[in-house]
């Protein structure tokens, strides 16, 4: 008779090791299922916590066409306030955001950090309802820092 090649309990042996090493990839995908699972938590609530703050804003009278002027003079007022240079004013028209219609504008302003964290404070007390919708934040060339550009996308409230 034969000697088998390879001893006997190596074909128990076997099927166990796969099994163990199939079950070590389900338990690696159950991790990234559970840590998206989080993150979208996470996000969701985030959501929930952004909408509680717009909310606020889409309950006022949304700004009619005519009224537009009069929002652009408080926001350069308040710029002057906080010491800012107007850079650029830029109305866009309007626009669909989240079966909202509202109306856009870019505005560019420059001057010191304490000058730009004072606007950006006190932006929300306006009583027109508007939100940012994006930002950015860069230092003037050839000021080492102590001048910033602030670039902001706006939103208001269209009816």
């Amino acid at each position: 008779m034969r000697q088998p090649i390879l001893p006997i309990w190596i074909w128990f042996l076997l099927p166990l090791i796969a099994l163990f090493w199939s079950a070590q990839g389900v338990y690696q995908g159950y991790i990234r299922y559970q840590k998206a699972r989080g993150e979208v938590l996470a996000l969701e609530s985030e959501a929930k916590a952004l909408a509680r703050k717009l909310s606020p804003t889409l309950a006022e009278a949304p700004v009619k066409r005519e009224e537009l002027p009069k929002v652009y003079e408080a926001l350069l007022r308040l710029a002057e306030e906080a010491g800012l240079e107007l850079e650029a004013l830029n109305p866009l028209a309007v626009v669909q955001t989240g079966g909202v219609r509202a109306w856009g504008l870019e505005v560019s302003l420059k001057g010191p950090y304490p000058g730009i964290l004072s606007y950006l404070e006190t932006l929300p007390k306006i009583p027109h309802p508007l939100w940012v919708e994006r930002y950015s934040l860069e230092p003037v060339e050839g000021t080492r820092g102590e001048r910033l550009t602030l670039d902001l996308t706006l939103r208001i409230l269209a009816p």
